[in-house]
């Protein structure tokens, strides 16, 4: 079985920012769309084909990692954003500012977010304008 791992990033109603984050992973296979509530950017990983088996725990780790590095220096555009397997549309932002944000590891929110869920402790810093749950890799289910 296979599973597509990516980075998807929830952009709020602007298409336009979706496409300029887009255009900031230039080179990397990405997606632009919409699942109704918000725009989406999803961006497959760097290296991999974007779809790899479930077991390749430390090809997705190190795609993940590469993925984030580059989100770093993205504009921003972007309300929150989460690698990973099936991360595509993973929240609609109503629901996310009602949810226990640590059950996410890698998620990167802006700051108004991470202030409006109660400003946790366990996010630090990612960008300026972004906190995030340190990434941890992935691991084999």
């Amino acid at each position: 079985m296979t599973r597509v791992y990516a980075l998807n990033a929830e952009c709020g109603a602007r298409e336009n920012h979706a496409r300029d984050l887009a255009r900031h992973f230039d080179g990397w296979p990405t997606s632009v769309f919409s699942d109704g509530a918000g725009w989406w950017c999803g961006v497959a990983p760097e290296g991999p084909s974007g779809v790899a088996p479930a077991e390749d725990a430390a090809t997705m780790t190190a795609a993940g990692r590469r993925l984030y590095w580059q989100l770093r220096t993205a504009p921003p555009v972007y309300r929150y954003a989460l690698a990973g397997v099936g991360t595509g549309g993973f929240r609609v932002y109503t629901d996310l500012v009602t949810e226990d944000l640590t059950a996410f590891p890698g998620l990167v929110v802006s700051e108004d977010i991470w202030a409006a869920t109660g400003g946790r402790a366990e996010f630090s810093v990612f960008a300026p304008g972004y906190r995030w749950l340190p990434y941890r890799g992935e691991t084999h289910r």
